[in-house]
């Protein structure tokens, strides 16, 4: 049995105006999300309006002039095919990397139809038409697949691409299989109707692809927000643990090296007495923004509630810990006596552990503590490193470190 082709037409284009208005919706009330994300769905409601009035004048074919319901609609088609990877890219906090898309296929198509050959043959339309929506549809599914935190979603949209792209290509087949003599008389088949099912079945799926992943979404921002340290802006000790978690398990399989630097700020105490609360709050900020601003790419750092910050460095040995500590431990003095009017000269100490995946993170963290207090009670340096291979800390010279040799009256006030 099959169904009236104008009613078809009426169903997709009811799915496309709910999808565009849900999607202009979301772009406009959901504020907390980021603006990449909300010019996405921005963006994917403009594809959808695009293709409402595609509909709306493909289905009016006939009653309405040529220019309308062949020239302007597949126009419409080409450029919302040609933004919908850009915009499932904006979803991903991508670039929109493909505007070249939409203006390539909306000028191949004015540029083809200008020639009679082509105006006249509605297969090589349909092909040109289809397989432009063919292309898009396939960066979208390349796009879906690289959804980041939106794993659910991700299969979603790209189930439902991957349906749209089989009506493309079932479209084009039909015509090739047999002439039609006008574009609505195809639809009126069976296997062409059972296209438009399965078209519509796909842009419920992306509707609800784009749904779950607003969920995805806003699960991945709370849980960043809870795994971050308000103060610093680092990850807190639960976040250090659960990034460092997954890194160690990548590791551990071959044993790779690793080393863990646990620092702290020399004589934080007496500075806040001396200069108040304010003071130290500063030095601590300025003290993450240096550590996390000199950071290895990958490296992870975190701020433990007993205030030190430690920084887990994959792939690393002690000497490479050793020098990252020690520009933290230089830039660390120059700043904070810049920031502070030459009051304060804050230093640090730091203890290393530089080992393999053999020993867990947690074990790192208290060897490191262990050298950090042995590094504070050394008069000749601030920096201690534990191999695990000797099992023995091992200060770093003098020479490594120029600012090592910590005098109180220093610290407090570097004028005196």
């Amino acid at each position: 049995m099959n169904l009236d082709v104008k009613t078809l037409f009426t169903v997709v284009t009811l799915a496309y105006l709910i999808g565009a208005v849900v999607m202009t919706v979301l772009s406009i009330a959901m504020r907390s999300a980021p603006k990449s994300v909300r010019s996405g769905w921005g963006l994917w409601g403009i594809c959808l309006f695009l293709s409402a009035a595609a509909a709306i004048m493909i289905s009016q074919r006939g009653a309405i002039p040529d220019a309308l319901s062949i020239i302007l609609a597949n126009a419409l088609l080409t450029i919302g095919f040609g933004l919908r990877p850009s915009a499932i890219a904006l979803l991903n906090g991508r670039k929109m990397q493909y505007l070249w898309l939409p203006v390539a296929g909306t000028l191949g198509w004015l540029g083809l139809y200008a020639f009679e050959f082509f105006r006249a043959d509605i297969l090589l339309r349909v092909i040109y038409i289809n397989g432009f929506c063919l292309l898009g549809v396939l960066l979208s599914v390349r796009e879906s697949i690289r959804l980041n935190h939106h794993r659910v979603s991700s299969w979603f949209l790209t189930i439902a691409f991957s349906m749209d792209a089989a009506v493309r290509i079932s479209l084009i087949g039909a015509h090739l299989q047999k002439h039609y003599p006008s574009l609505l008389e195809s639809y009126e088949t069976l296997p062409l109707q059972l296209c438009f099912l399965a078209l519509i079945t796909a842009i419920v799926l992306k509707l609800v692809g784009i749904t779950m992943s607003i969920f995805e979404m806003q699960r991945h921002q709370y849980r960043e927000e809870a795994e971050k340290d308000p103060q610093t802006g680092l990850l807190n000790q639960r976040g250090f643990m659960r990034a460092t978690s997954q890194h160690h398990e990548q590791l551990a399989p071959t044993s790779a090296p690793y080393a863990l630097v646990l620092m702290d700020i020399d004589e934080l105490r007496q500075i806040e007495e001396r200069y108040g609360a304010t003071m130290r709050d500063a030095l601590q900020k300025l003290f993450a923004k240096i550590s996390g601003s000199t950071l290895p790419s990958t490296a992870v750092a975190g701020h433990l509630p007993t205030g030190q910050i430690v920084v887990f460095m994959p792939l690393s040995d002690g000497v490479e810990a050793n020098s990252y500590a020690r520009r933290i431990s230089k830039m660390l003095v120059t700043e904070s006596q810049s920031a502070s009017g030459n009051r304060v000269a804050a230093r640090l100490s730091a203890g290393i552990f530089a080992g393999t995946a053999d020993t867990n993170i947690q074990r790192a963290i208290e060897i490191a503590g262990i050298c950090l207090r042995q590094a504070r009670q050394d008069d000749h340096s601030n920096i201690m490193t534990h191999h695990a291979a000797t099992g023995a800390p091992v200060a770093a010279t003098s020479e490594e470190t120029p600012f090592a040799r910590r005098q109180k009256q220093e610290v407090l006030d570097p004028a005196q």
